[in-house]
């Protein structure tokens, strides 16, 4: 069983700015729709499941099982800025893995909150023993595609023209895929040296 007992905690982020890390509730239910219907609606495209529709996000925060997903948002006082998620693929021959999602608010994605955030997706898989994370973007998440490449991920597949996004236009899809130990403690030394003033 994950243990989430070290949550909420405050991290810093570049610019002298900190943020509340925590599990997500089902009292969140509303700020987490308005964080996500206030995502550019280019973004919000791309998305596997339709954001805008308040039915999906009450499922999500009224089905909250931890054994096969575990979401940890960012907050800026009361706003939630940053929603991540980690999914366990805890049967069969993925038992080894966890699948990563999520979005940062556009104008806090250069003050090191994604890298903190993908921080501690690594931090909750490495706890649970598990091997290889896996994400998946659509092609014209190219913003996306640099940052986590950045990080450690590689892109493992293409497959073309494999999602129709909310427009009904296909758009190939890249796996990308990371070894969790390396990765993470590539990460810890990233953190560790922004909150000691690093770049």
């Amino acid at each position: 069983m994950v243990d989430l007992s070290h949550y909420p905690k405050s991290v810093n982020l570049k610019g002298g700015q900190s943020v509340v890390l925590r599990v997500l509730t089902p009292a969140d239910e509303r700020e987490l729709h308005r964080f996500l219907v206030e995502l550019p609606p280019e973004e919000r495209l791309h998305f596997r499941d339709d954001v805008s529709d308040p039915v999906t996000v009450h499922k999500w925060c009224q089905d909250l099982d931890f054994s096969r997903v575990i979401p940890v948002i960012a907050l800026l006082g009361e706003r939630i800025v940053a929603d991540l998620t980690l999914h366990l693929l805890e049967h069969g021959w993925t038992r080894h893995m966890a699948e990563i999602r999520g979005v940062v608010r556009p104008d806090m994605r250069r003050c090191g909150l994604g890298t903190k955030m993908i921080y501690e997706m690594l931090s909750i898989a490495q706890s649970l023993e598990l091997e290889k994370a896996v994400l998946e973007l659509v092609k014209p998440q190219r913003g996306a595609l640099v940052h986590f490449t950045s990080l450690g991920f590689g892109v493992e597949a293409v497959l073309k023209d494999w999602v129709k996004d909310f427009n009904g236009e296909y758009q190939d899809l890249l796996i990308l895929s990371t070894r969790i130990e390396p990765a993470w403690r590539k990460m810890e030394e990233m953190v560790l040296d922004s909150d000691l003033g690093g770049e």
